[in-house]
């Protein structure tokens, strides 16, 4: 059986990282398990991919080549940013188990490793 609570929590705990769109859709039908496998596939895929912070820590890096105290400030925002990130994917993974039906748990596990389902 799908967990409510831990789903409002999930959905409250992403509503910063994902889109107005995404958030309406889990505000307005969230309740639908098709419906938060579809979101949750999604949630993955885009935290899957370096956010902006990272993007523009990985750009200054390099532009401070001969600065390393400059550099290492940089990467050091990097690192943390991808930390947090990868925080939010393992808690958007390891929470499918609970806001998911068991008949849908399997689905999720191949839509976010498609390699897998390939083979």
């Amino acid at each position: 059986m799908a967990d409510d609570t831990t789903w409002a929590a999930l959905c409250e705990e992403l509503r910063p990282h994902v889109s107005p769109e995404w958030q309406r859709h889990a505000d307005e039908h969230g309740d639908q398990p098709w419906v938060r496998l579809i979101l949750l596939v999604d949630a993955h895929a885009f935290l899957s991919q370096p956010r902006i912070a990272e993007k523009i820590g990985m750009t200054m890096v390099d532009l401070a080549d001969e600065r390393e105290d400059e550099r290492a400030g940089w990467q050091a925002i990097v690192e943390r940013a991808q930390q947090d990130r990868s925080e939010l994917v393992t808690k958007v993974v390891d929470s499918a188990e609970v806001v998911l039906p068991e008949t849908l748990t399997p689905l999720f596990a191949r839509s976010i490793e498609p390699s897998r389902a390939i083979m």
